[in-house]
Order: C-alpha cells, then structure tokens, then sequence
C-alpha cells in the first residue's frame, strides 16, 4: 500500500467493534488465571476474535501477533498486525474503569499504525507514519514542559515484581521525588496514548509484551515523542521495555533511571557469590 491510512481506518474499525463486546461484558464477566495474576476472560476472547475477522477480511495476506489465541502462521509475511484485544484485564475484571484495546501493525520490522481505543470514554487515539496523531479526530501533540520536575510520570510494573523489587522500587522513588508525582494504572496502552496526547510527560515500563506496547510506541512518536528503551538506546518491540516522553524530558529521564539503577540498595543475594 502506498500509504498506510487504508489500515489505520481498519484498525479504528476493528478497535470500535471490540468496544462494543467488550463494553456489552464489563461488569458481567468472570476471570481465570493464565498464570498467577495474569487473567483472562471470556470478553478477551471474543474481542480478539471481531479483530481478528476483520483484519483478516481487509488484509488477508496479514499475519497477526496478539495476546489471546495464539499467533497466526506465516511470521516472514511483510505486514504483521500486533493486538491486544483488552489491555488492563485484571482492571476489567474487578470492575476498575482503566482498560482498553489496542492494534498496530508492523510493515518490514517497522511500527506504522497504531490505534488505542477505551471503550467507555468513546476515547480514540489513533496514528499512522508520516500522518501524525489524532485523539476523536483532532490533532494530538505530546506536552511542551521541559523539566522533570514539573512532569507527570506513568508506569507499569509487573504484577509479580519479587524478583526485580529493588530495582523497580527504586526506579519508581526516584521518579516520585521532586516531580508531580508517578501513576500506576495497570494499562499500559493507555499510559502510551495519554503520554501522546500530552497527560504525561514520561511513561516507562518493564515485563511488557509487545502488543501491550506497539500501538502506544506509533502515538508517541506520531505525536511528536521520543520511544527508546529504559537505558535510552534505541527501541526494540521485543525487548519488553519502554520508556516513551515528550521528548524536552528524555535526557533527564534517562539519567533519573540510570541513577536509580546504580544507586539502589544492595540486596541479600545481589552481586557474585
């Protein structure tokens, strides 16, 4: 395709139906563990289904990476759709209203579309290479502070944390001293689309798959942002970090992690034995 707005549409599409089935459950589901604290529900399931269906009606030579189902065969195809059907399902499930659905798609190794869509604010972020970024269809730009201390910073750690406590919490220390304070929502799509659309100035996080980031990565940066692993060497999809800002804070940011890390307390079982 010469551009990639055909597929953005499709992506707000299939994110706009997932909505409706997924809103048509909230409230009315039961979850079960995948794991310990990794939950799945029934809505997760038919939500990645409508996607799927569409996407694979528009673009049947599209492969798809997501969350629930599996991956579909073919992974040397140019286009690759990543998805998370229902990002913050352990929010879903106990009724907290922080959840959302997210698609991007991969063309040769490179994000190009992102769409992130919260179902119960009728909130669409949406963004495409080269065409910018839009929430509900106006422009959406990254915000214009310049100084950590006066920047909002979002996170996501993972659910079991233990054996990477301290250097999480140490982290997420540094980052609430002498700035606006550090939110953890357990969505981390949707800290990606509020970090595009300005509500954050800094967004890092760990243990992340790569459909809970890939559409986020497209906002931020189509809004103007700067994506980059935690270290601030360039971003990887499948190296499970991010730290995603508004750029004017990304040095800062980076130093705030790099000290952190380096000055954490030494643990019982740290180091050579």
């Amino acid at each position: 395709m010469e551009t990639y707005a055909e597929a953005r549409i499709v992506a707000e599409t299939a994110a706009r139906a997932a909505g409706e089935i997924l809103l048509s459950a909230y409230g009315r589901v039961s979850a079960r563990e995948k794991a310990p604290g990794d939950l799945v529900t029934d809505a997760d399931l038919a939500s990645q289904r409508a996607i799927a269906a569409i996407l694979k009606d528009a673009f049947p030579d599209h492969t798809l990476l997501a969350e629930e189902d599996g991956v579909m065969p073919d992974p040397d195809a140019a286009f690759r759709w990543i998805v998370d059907p229902l990002d913050g399902t352990i929010n879903f499930a106990h009724g907290v209203p922080l959840w959302c659905i997210s698609i991007a798609l991969e063309h040769a190794g490179e994000l190009v579309v992102g769409v992130v869509f919260q179902p119960l604010l009728r909130d669409l972020f949406s963004a495409s290479k080269g065409a910018g970024a839009t929430r509900n269809g106006e422009p959406m730009h990254v915000s214009g502070t310049d100084r950590l201390q006066r920047s909002l910073i979002v996170c996501g750690m993972p659910t079991n944390y233990v054996a990477d406590a301290p250097r999480q919490l140490a982290i997420f220390d540094r980052f609430s001293t002498g700035t606006h304070s550090v939110r953890r929502t357990g969505n981390s799509a949707w800290n990606l689309a509020m970090t595009a659309a300005g509500g954050f100035e800094v967004c890092y996080g760990s243990s992340l798959y790569p459909w809970d980031a890939a559409a986020g990565v497209v906002l931020v940066r189509e809004a103007g942002g700067t994506v980059t692993l935690m270290d601030g060497s360039p971003h990887d999809l499948y190296r499970n970090e991010v730290l995603a800002t508004n750029g004017r804070v990304h040095g800062e940011a980076v130093e705030a992690i790099r000290t952190a890390v380096n000055r954490r307390p030494v643990q019982a079982g740290d180091g050579d034995e």
